[in-house]
């Protein structure tokens, strides 16, 4: 027996366990928010004020490169099959029960053909989304080298376990192809656009309440 069909039969035993008999019908389209860009442009800080003003749940991308990581070593086969396969099954149960959803993703991705495997990624998600009946809004953060690398330093990413080294972020931005996955998808400069003026904007557009802060404000830091 594979383990596909193992999983599959566990989680229909799941499903016949249950006395709730809840079958969710979403009364509107659910919605997957895509936040993506390099490492320190701000995903994370950006989220967690999108989430505050939308009410959207925040799966941001250290919680399951932490726990997966706490497993298989990092960037090992077996992580990388764990880490996507997880990923977008929270993505497609999401859409499936109508919840709507935050996503963070690093566009830096090292090794070989960086840019299309995150490429291929992206669209694995937003397609996973949209055959479940959910759309996908992809949202673009960048900012320039000299400001990425200014906030390393700072304390909030060593909570996190985020990149710290400023080498390995040059290796990284050496091999970004920065362009945006789509041509439709929302960019934001946040050297020059606060994470209160970001969040409001991406708000606005999912029809959430927005800030009054122009969109202009007091940049990270």
């Amino acid at each position: 027996m594979t383990v596909d069909r193992v999983i599959q039969e566990f989680l229909a035993f799941e499903s016949s366990a249950s006395d709730q008999g809840y079958h969710p019908v979403p009364e509107r389209i659910p919605t997957l928010v895509y936040i993506y860009g390099p490492p320190a442009s701000g995903k994370l800080t950006i989220a967690r004020k999108v989430a505050a003003l939308t009410g959207f749940p925040l799966f941001h991308n250290h919680l399951t490169v932490n726990a997966i990581s706490s497993v298989f070593p990092f960037g090992s086969d077996a992580y990388k099959a764990v880490l996507h396969r997880l990923r977008l099954d929270v993505f497609a149960r999401a859409v499936e029960f109508g919840v709507d959803l935050i996503f963070t993703n690093n566009s830096a991705w090292g090794g070989t053909d960086g840019r299309s495997r995150f490429a291929a990624f992206a669209e694995a998600a937003r397609k996973i989304v949209e055959d479940q009946g959910g759309r996908t809004v992809f949202v673009r953060l960048t900012a320039p080298a000299d400001t990425l690398e200014g906030r390393l330093a700072d304390e909030s990413r060593r909570a996190n376990g985020k990149l710290g080294d400023v080498g390995r972020l040059r290796e990284l931005l050496a091999g970004l192809d920065s362009s945006p996955l789509h041509d439709g998808d929302v960019a934001i400069d946040t050297s020059v656009t606060s994470p209160d003026g970001a969040a409001a904007a991406i708000a606005g557009l999912l029809g959430a309440p927005a800030s009054t802060e122009p969109a202009g404000g007091r940049p990270l830091r």
